[in-house]
């Protein structure tokens, strides 16, 4: 049985780009109950994923990615990323490394902006991940729950391409196709932009983890946004085109069933999902990127106009205006197009 979960970084900010990250787990627990929803299991699975435990000289815990950062130094978000990334059995040494295949979609558009590009490298060099060794205690851990992380993946949608989607430009291909269809226009709506990018990668991540010929049952969890309750048109059109059928669509939670690629596949959206732990550790791979992506642009202005007098952005509305006014010389000089760097809406 197979579990992805699914959340967001950066859906309300004005500059830097929206992170949605998904993780993939698979029971190992041959009589797993495959009718009940697996954040209702109790006892619960994920205590040894959710229960803090050191990693280097510290402690880190997989919890909602707002209680765990809350500015300043990413050092706790950088040391659970790094046993996700031992977890999953990877060797990769620093973020740079990892990229490519943490971002498969959008590494080469994000290698292109140039105010991004240098994600993953700060004045000391690559950012490296913690090692095994650090990491050993927690991924021991981890281990004691009977499901496994498989794989880490992520979505990191730029201004430029957030913007094309939400003004409904069809200049282009569509931005969130890997295989773009003629007349295919973005849809003008930010909803329907984080539920689309969501959705996608979910069906991406679960390719990825399974073979052609699997069978198993899935369940997919994401953190529910907004007023938003209905996702069956979303799910039937980027989830694979089979049918679906609703089993709820509450003020709390919609639940639907569908299948891919002969998988039974039952998918929630929930109202605070990301109290739920593998929706928590998305989070905190999406928050980690998100704000390693805020380091870099910020590094790439702070050069450009200079130290003396710079202050840094979180990218949040009103402080994101006075961020714009005081780089706008650099804007204009080096032709930078509103459109490419500040998000619409």
């Amino acid at each position: 049985m197979w579990l992805i979960a699914v959340d967001e970084a950066g859906y309300g900010p004005k500059l830097g780009p929206l992170v949605v990250a998904a993780t993939a787990w698979q029971s190992i627990d041959v009589e797993a109950e495959r009718e009940a929803s697996v954040d209702l299991i109790q006892p619960n699975p994920f205590i040894p994923i959710s229960t803090p435990v050191r990693v280097a000289d510290g402690m880190i815990r997989v919890d909602d990615s707002k209680q765990i950062f809350k500015g300043g130094s990413l050092t706790m978000l950088q040391r659970i990323v790094s046993v996700a990334l031992h977890a999953c059995g990877r060797a990769d040494e620093t973020l740079i490394e990892r990229l490519p295949t943490l971002l498969p979609r959008d590494f080469e558009t994000i290698s292109r902006v140039r105010w991004l590009k240098t994600i993953g490298v700060d004045s000391a060099g690559p950012l490296p991940f913690s090692s095994v060794e650090q990491t050993r205690e927690a991924v021991q851990q981890w281990a004691r729950s009977p499901w496994r992380l498989r794989d880490c993946q992520a979505r990191m949608i730029d201004a430029a391409t957030f913007n094309r989607y939400c003004t409904g430009d069809p200049a282009g291909s569509h931005p969130l196709s890997s295989h773009p269809l003629p007349g295919v226009a973005p849809q003008g709506n930010k909803s329907d932009l984080l539920g689309e990018t969501s959705i996608t990668l979910a069906a991406d991540l679960l390719d990825s983890v399974t073979g052609p010929s699997s069978r198993e049952h899935v369940q997919i969890f994401f953190d529910r946004h907004g007023g938003r309750r209905y996702y069956a048109g979303l799910i039937q059109q980027f989830f694979g085109g089979e049918s679906v059928q609703i089993v709820s669509e509450s003020p709390a939670q919609s639940v639907y069933e569908t299948v891919r690629r002969g998988m039974p596949v039952r998918l929630h959206f929930t109202v605070k999902g990301d109290r739920f732990a593998p929706v928590a550790l998305s989070s905190l791979h999406a928050k980690y990127l998100r704000e390693v992506a805020m380091a870099a642009l910020n590094e790439y202005f702070c050069v450009a106009i200079g130290a003396a007098g710079f202050r840094p952005t979180a990218g949040y509305p009103v402080d994101a205006d006075r961020f714009i006014e005081m780089v706008g010389a650099v804007l204009r000089e080096r032709e930078i197009a509103d459109a490419d760097l500040i998000r619409c809406r």
